[in-house]
């Protein structure tokens, strides 16, 4: 039986509005959603907008973000740490809570969501895999092998939605085999794994390492062709290490290590409530502006004191920088916060598949070589 809280976030032509259209779109859903007045009886938000002397009625429209504070990460530990602050900082009573890791390690991020706010997560998990896999050609294995970790983390999370989405949505394409890499050595999952001959494998880029490592001589025969992977958790191309050290891309790695024949790069996050994915074309992820206000503080060398965040759909090729999110999460929008992602803008012009949204490549952490999705 399908639920009838899940209805795709966007049509097919929403991917292919221009830049123009999917940012004149943002406006009315602002007002609509009374963003800004809503954020404000936040206890996250209502205090420092009131001491920095903004007036919640007289925003309008994603211009107004210019006159609003970021938040972080810092912020969100902040308010977990505190019952009474969580609870005035909510909108509304959520269905469920998701953490994502802080820094240190033992802070956490609680992220509360509605069923609005889940529906909306299944609609992007659908669109990934639409996106990732498209129609298919009838010869692809359906069967999709997605290594998760430990509840209540959110990188638990994907392979989840991206079973219920299949589903339902009707087309019950995928066959998932859903198993923790912290299992492995106990119920060692690998050999059902090799016996299924999955044609998709997703995970973390260090999980797929590892799955590799213990298989020894038969990753190779893990898969079935043509064999895709999705993976996150850090960047697949670029150089990485620190002080300019070069290592062999992780997407050379995995290519090598599981005969894949095309390999898909995944952002998620907890705070986001979205999944950007790599398209065929290969060009950068896309980054859904239906559904979030999306911004890249500058940052490097020469970079002027002062200097205030760009919208991304008008930020010039090759700008590196913080990626800056604004959501419109029922339970607790993130207004202005800034993920400590680093990105880089690879095109605004519409993209060899026909999307038309902002294409990045996340580069990773803030001062670290690897992406904390």
């Amino acid at each position: 039986m399908r639920m009838e809280f899940f209805v795709p976030h966007a049509s097919e032509a929403a991917l292919r509005l221009s830049l123009e259209e999917l940012a004149a779109r943002t406006d009315p859903d602002l007002k609509e959603r009374a963003l800004f007045q809503q954020a404000a009886h936040s206890a996250l938000y209502g205090p420092r907008w009131q001491a920095a002397g903004i007036k919640p009625d007289q925003l309008q429209g994603r211009a107004a973000l210019r006159q609003l504070p970021f938040i972080n990460g810092d912020d969100l530990i902040a308010m977990a740490a505190s019952g009474a602050s969580l609870r005035k900082s909510l909108l509304t009573r959520p269905r469920m809570w998701v953490t994502s890791r802080g820094a240190p390690a033992r802070a956490k991020k609680w992220l509360p969501l509605t069923l609005g706010d889940t529906a909306h997560w299944f609609s992007r998990a659908q669109r990934v895999l639409e996106l990732v896999a498209g129609d298919g050609d009838g010869a692809a294995s359906t069967v999709f092998l997605a290594m998760n970790e430990a509840m209540p983390r959110v990188s638990n999370a994907p392979p989840y939605f991206w079973e219920r989405a299949d589903y339902l949505a009707g087309s019950r394409r995928f066959e998932f085999i859903i198993a923790a890499t912290s299992m492995l050595w106990r119920n060692h999952w690998d050999r059902f794994a090799l016996q299924k001959q999955p044609g998709w494998l997703a995970g973390s880029v260090a999980d797929a390492r590892l799955l590799g490592q213990e298989m020894g001589a038969n990753t190779q025969r893990l898969m079935q062709d043509p064999r895709h992977g999705l993976f996150w958790g850090e960047p697949l191309d670029g150089p990485e290490g620190t002080a300019g050290t070069q290592t062999r891309e992780a997407r050379a790695d995995l290519r090598e290590m599981y005969g894949l024949a095309e390999s898909f790069s995944l952002y998620f996050s907890a705070e986001c409530r979205e999944m950007y994915a790599e398209c065929p074309a290969h060009a950068g992820l896309h980054l859904w502006m239906d559904g979030a206000i999306h911004e890249i503080l500058p940052g490097g060398a020469g970079t002027p004191a002062g200097t205030d965040a760009l919208f991304v759909d008008q930020a010039p090729a090759g700008t590196e920088g913080e990626y800056v999110v604004t959501t419109f999460g029922e339970a607790l929008p993130l207004v202005r916060y800034r993920t400590g992602d680093r990105i880089r803008v690879v095109g605004t012009e519409p993209c060899a598949c026909g999307i038309t949204h902002p294409r990045v490549q996340f580069l990773g952490r803030l001062g670290t070589a690897s992406a904390g999705q």
